[in-house]
């Protein structure tokens, strides 16, 4: 129930009405498309039609996740998303599942660094009452005790499950680096001790806190009438009191930069090597440009055809290798991920300390490589997500990140990028900069690959 950001994905994927779409039309095509209103109480309204299935999705997302965090609930908004579904009492006794299996709805949520979701996907003709459904979920809940001792069980299981996984555990050995003392802020997961300590009384706090309409979107997707169903959020919705704005109220701090680069080897009953890097990227509101470029490079760097694959990849060195951006308003991370064998360990450190390197060149990026991606982007775009569930997780991830207005303008700005852009973010952020980097390896390889660690470090560190 939990968003990972293990894989960096590469948000956002955008429904076939774009896919006529001229360059420079997508936010024409959007507005168009896409009704949004906010309520008298604060509450954001986004209804995206799409009459293809009869099927469709209602997602509650508010702003908050881990960057809401304080140091000492490191994982609470999760067990409070968990906790919100069992505090669901409308009706009498009935659960939250019970309530929606009469409605035929597969429901979730998820809570990922910058927001929380709530979602049901229902036939068509079920979605009103998909809206009364997560309406009573936000509206008024109670957490109980003996509520919070069962449900912390799950998310016990959750955590034990993700400690458990070797790959995960390196990931976040990374990412306690890289954020150093804000790792508090990024840190999804949580800890035992923060989950154990919860209590009613602490959930209680952050609902008042952060669960207001003011703080919050209803995002529609699928085969509704936006009219409709609009006069339904309006409805149900409009006890929803608002309140002080969190974002003025309870500031995030500003995240601890990364000051040296610093290798991490974790031994796992494992028979390759993963290799993993991590820089501090670009905040996607406040760099924009640089977020946007980022997303370009990901787009030319994993392209199975280009010179990075062909050198890393085809020549054999990795089995895989990629580089990606995680959008996010505080600091994204730049993930690069591969996998090497034994044999090929050093031969392929020293090859990706000579393309990292190679990347500061004012050449690395052609504009063969734009008009490519630019290619390769439209039929994607034409491709990715009809399903009404996926629509309505990229708008309730751009609201609560960005704001629909980057949204809007996501590919026409991905297709004006230059070279020029593409370098600079590359100079800043990744070329000469600070990193974390770790290796998961068999047990007997440990100390060799700390030596191999090191030594990719202090040549990475020298003047280029």
């Amino acid at each position: 129930m939990r968003l990972h950001s293990f894989r960096a994905p590469g948000l956002v994927a955008l429904p076939l009405l774009l896919a006529a779409a001229s360059a420079g039309a997508q936010r024409a095509t959007l507005e168009r498309e896409v009704v949004t209103k906010t309520l008298p109480n604060g509450l954001t309204v986004v209804v995206a039609e799409n009459h293809a299935v009869p099927l469709a999705t209602v997602e509650v997302v508010v702003r908050g996740g881990a960057i809401t965090q304080q140091r000492d609930e490191q994982g609470v908004p999760h067990l409070f998303e968990h906790m919100l579904f069992r505090s669901y009492r409308a009706g009498g006794v009935e659960n939250f599942g019970e309530a929606a299996s009469r409605i035929d709805a597969g429901y979730n949520g998820t809570t990922s660094e910058e927001s929380v979701t709530y979602y049901a996907t229902v036939p068509a003709g079920a979605a009103p009452d998909a809206v009364g459904l997560l309406a009573h979920l936000m509206i008024d809940p109670r957490f109980r005790k003996e509520d919070l001792q069962t449900e912390r069980q799950v998310v016990f299981g959750e955590f034990n499950r993700d400690i458990s996984d070797a790959r995960g555990q390196l990931h976040t050995a990374l990412e306690r680096r890289l954020w150093g003392d804000s790792f508090y802020l990024k840190n999804t997961l949580g800890d035992a001790m923060s989950l154990w300590s919860a209590t009613p009384d602490r959930l209680t706090a952050i609902y008042k806190r952060y669960y207001l309409p003011n703080n919050a979107a209803v995002v529609v997707t699928g085969d509704v009438s936006a009219p409709v169903i609009i006069a339904e959020i309006e409805k149900r919705f409009a006890d929803w009191k608002r309140g002080a704005d969190p974002a003025t109220a309870y500031p995030v701090p500003e995240l601890a930069p990364l000051a040296k680069s610093e290798a991490v080897v974790l031994n796992g009953d494992v028979n390759d090597i993963t290799v993993m890097m991590m820089w501090p990227g670009p905040r996607v509101t406040a760099d924009s440009v640089d977020g946007y470029a980022a997303d370009v490079v990901s787009e030319i760097l994993n392209d199975p055809d280009s010179q990075f694959q062909q050198r890393l990849v085809e020549s054999g060195l990795f089995s895989h290798a990629s580089i990606d951006y995680l959008s996010l308003a505080h600091v994204g991370p730049i993930t690069f991920f591969g996998t090497t064998t034994r044999a090929k360990f050093d031969i392929a450190l020293t090859a990706l300390t000579r393309e990292l390197a190679m990347m500061g060149d004012d050449d690395y990026f052609s504009e063969s490589d734009l008009a490519f991606a630019k290619k390769r982007r439209a039929v994607d775009t034409a491709m990715e997500l009809e399903t009404s569930d996926g629509m309505a997780q990229s708008l309730s991830y751009w609201w609560a990140v960005t704001g629909l207005d980057h949204y809007y303008g996501y590919v026409d700005n991905l297709d004006a990028r230059t070279t020029a852009d593409l370098h600079g973010y590359v100079k800043r952020y990744i070329v000469g900069r600070p990193f974390v980097m770790g290796a998961l390896t068999p047990s007997a390889d440990a100390k060799l690959a700390q030596a191999y660690l090191q030594q990719f470090i202090d040549f990475s560190s020298m003047p280029q």
